[in-house]
């Protein structure tokens, strides 16, 4: 074999191996085992590191919910006083106030006595304010106002300016209460002697103790340490020294009037002049009489809960309508609450209390039902009833209004109610006060209903208590329209002022409620009443659409130079209705023309009626409006899509 073998020329020469020495390998095993070692201990210390923050940021919360519980549970352990208030050394009485404002929970306690506790998570969130008697300590008043959301600071500075100078004023804040909480609510707190309103922020706790016009008793703050936790919760312990009962007391001539008046004044506050002891404003307004009153007779049911100052506006305003008859009116309230029948009592007025059923839209609806029964029981021969809320305005005209239109009723069996309000009559929108309309919807807000219709129909298969359903949704449903109208003005008779409900809040009430026109003219005369006959409309409809001007549809509707610089004209535009339910393009123009576009109200057929620039605009859905005939051959309807939901502004018309 080693014979036949031979080299070959082409192979690399062989080099033995050298074999590493033992220092060297053992070095670098040792230098792999130092690297491993370094990532465990840098692995380690990080996780330390961030244990250690843990359980710090954990000790901190901790702490922070003990300190809070431990003031709630000190205050839970403090037995009842129900002794009279100690008499200091000058022998007047004083009175021990607390005053607790934390992240979920406000309470007040005046001699131990509980005068409010708030602990709902899902309400009372704000600045809470109590009002005492600087003579005996008992509570006048209770408000709470979300200055979170808008427009509350303004409701929080009015109900103050109409405190009587002298009360007792306590604060406390729930939760937040500075978002909207503007300047001139800050000043005014200021000028009440508060040093630290004017630098109260985000999610700050904060109370005050004052005297209107008068001494500080106490103020404590807490400051938010960011944007994402609250302030640590505030307790304030004061005292209050009462003044002598005459300090507290005016002097009014002695009338069947004052006395109620006096009553009135010594139990609650917040109703300014009122309760002014020089030049108190009258109770009895004696608005003019309304000759030919077709509605004198008609009972009044006004449909009220727990919010005694608006109730208070509202009655002020239905008082001073010219054609009232404070006999006719009963104010149904919606639970056993003493202020808003005191204010009832104030005016002289009948008030009806019952116990709430059901929670919620299924309580509001259940307070409407017993509210319109009661008031065909305790007027069995009236064929008619006028429905009002405690959160509406109404105007000088409004029972003339109601008794120039009541008739229809009785000669047109298709209407389904008479209704102050326009649902798209905005100051922008509505014109003539004069002109009456015909729609499909049912606006309420101050509203005529039918005993037949109430009794024979809507009371026997009305929502029962476990269906939350609003009432007035439901009687837009067609099962219960049943292809019947209402009758509405131009110009709506009515205002609704309030932005706390349970349906309404300050931001809902600025984008759809507080630029609706509301007439102030009185002894306004409607023209052509008895054209709002079914028959009769119709022909009136073919009428203004014989005399209209047809506009440029090649412009972009959602511009303001879609309607000509006019006025006193009549106009028509056209736009996509496919069939009954197709709303697509109105309620892209809606929000082009800010008007109600939540859902579809004000129409008739297929129309709709409005002012643009002192115009008169008919819209007309094309091809579903059996008024589409009218549409020349040339003019495209508009179309206007729904935008994306990443996209800002309407699509483009085609």
């Amino acid at each position: 074999m080693m014979d036949d073998w031979k080299p070959n020329p082409q192979a690399k020469p062989f080099i033995p191996r050298k074999k590493r020495s033992w220092y060297l390998a053992w070095k670098y095993k040792l230098y792999n085992q130092r690297a491993i070692r370094r990532f465990c201990q840098t692995g380690a210390v990080l996780f330390l590191v961030i244990t250690v923050i843990v359980n710090i940021k954990l000790i901190l919360d901790t702490r922070r919910v003990m300190n809070e519980e431990d003031s709630t549970q000190d205050y839970d352990e403090i037995p009842p006083n129900l002794e009279t208030p100690r008499r200091p050394s000058n022998g007047r009485k004083v009175l021990d106030i607390e005053v607790y404002s934390s992240r979920s929970k406000v309470y007040v306690a005046v001699d131990g006595t509980t005068v409010l506790e708030d602990e709902n998570r899902e309400q009372g969130r704000g600045i809470h304010v109590i009002v005492l008697n600087q003579a005996s300590g008992h509570v006048m008043a209770k408000r709470v106002f979300d200055t979170y959301s808008p427009h509350e600071d303004e409701a929080m500075i009015l109900f103050l300016n109409m405190v009587t100078r002298g009360r007792i004023l306590i604060f406390t804040v729930k939760d937040e209460g500075s978002f909207h909480l503007k300047d001139a609510a800050k000043n005014l707190l200021k000028s009440l002697g508060s040093q630290i309103a004017s630098s109260i922020s985000w999610r700050d706790m904060w109370t005050f103790v004052v005297k209107k016009g008068g001494q500080v008793y106490g103020e404590k703050h807490s400051k938010s340490p960011a944007l994402s936790t609250w302030g640590d919760p505030v307790l304030l312990k004061t005292e209050v020294q009462l003044s002598p009962a005459e300090d507290a007391e005016c002097h009014w001539q002695d009338t069947e009037i004052n006395r109620r008046r006096k009553t009135f004044c010594s139990k609650v506050e917040g109703y300014g002049s009122i309760c002014s002891c020089k030049d108190p404003s009258p109770i009895e307004l004696n608005p003019e009489v309304l000759k030919d009153n077709n509605v004198f007779n008609v009972p009044v049911a006004v449909i009220a809960g727990n919010r005694p100052n608006y109730l208070y506006r509202m009655l002020r305003s239905l008082l001073s309508a010219q054609g009232v008859n404070p006999q006719m009116i009963t104010v149904f309230i919606d639970g056993y609450y003493e202020e808003p029948m005191d204010v009832v009592d104030l005016f002289g007025l009948k008030g009806v209390q019952h116990t709430p059923i059901g929670i919620k839209n299924a309580r509001v609806s259940q307070h409407y039902k017993a509210s319109l029964t009661a008031t065909f029981n305790l007027h069995p021969d009236a064929k008619f009833a006028i429905v009002l809320e405690e959160d509406l305005d109404v105007s000088v005209d409004f029972f003339s209004f109601l008794s120039q239109t009541i008739h229809l009723f009785e000669e047109d069996e298709s209407l389904y109610c008479i209704s102050a309000w326009n649902d798209q009559g905005y100051e922008h929108t509505a014109e003539d006060p004069s002109l009456l309309y015909r729609v499909e919807s049912m606006p309420g807000l101050g509203w005529v209903l039918k005993k037949s219709l109430y009794k024979d129909e809507l009371e026997p298969k009305w929502p029962t208590p476990e269906k939350l359903w609003d009432w007035d949704m439901w009687m837009r449903m067609p099962e219960q329209r049943k292809g019947r109208e209402c009758i509405i003005p131009d110009v709506s008779r009515s205002y609704h002022f309030g932005i706390v409900g349970l349906n309404m809040n300050g931001y809902f009430h600025e984008a759809y409620f507080k630029k609706h026109k509301f007439n102030t003219v009185p002894n306004i005369q409607l023209k052509n009443v008895d054209r709002l006959k079914k028959d009769a409309y119709e022909k009136e409809i073919h009428r203004l659409l014989s005399e209209a001007e047809v506009l440029d549809h090649n412009k972009n509707s959602c511009e303001d130079s879609f309607i000509p610089d006019t006025e006193g004209k009549i106009y028509v535009m056209y736009i996509r209705m496919d069939h009954e339910a197709d709303f697509t393009t109105w309620t892209q123009l809606a929000k082009c023309l800010h008007i109600w576009d939540l859902d579809v109200r004000g129409n008739h057929k297929g129309m709709w009626r409005l002012f643009r620039k002192k115009n008169h605009i008919l819209v007309l859905g094309y091809p579903f409006s059996p008024y589409s005939a009218k549409k020349p051959a040339s003019v495209t309807p508009v179309f206007l899509e729904p935008p994306l939901k990443d996209e800002a502004v309407p699509a483009e018309q085609t």
